[in-house]
């Protein structure tokens, strides 16, 4: 088994395609259905298979710019 951190896989990965939204998570932006508020006030990635993921702070606006919905 190899071991990378992800920031090294980051680096491998088209940046048109994925996007790192955690410290601890990249996610396909063709898989990603809606960007929405939790009950908690942060942001979530809805992905197509229905998975909700949390959007740091520090990676949100990256998101979404790349998704078309930056301000």
């Amino acid at each position: 088994m190899l071991r990378r951190s992800l920031a090294d896989l980051e680096r491998d990965l088209d940046p048109a395609v994925f996007c790192r939204i955690h410290r601890s998570t990249i996610i396909n932006i063709q898989r990603l259905q809606a960007v929405e508020l939790n009950a908690d006030g942060d942001h979530e990635a809805v992905l197509s298979s229905g998975a909700r993921l949390r959007i740091s702070r520090t990676w949100r606006k990256a998101l979404l710019d790349l998704a078309g919905g930056g301000r």
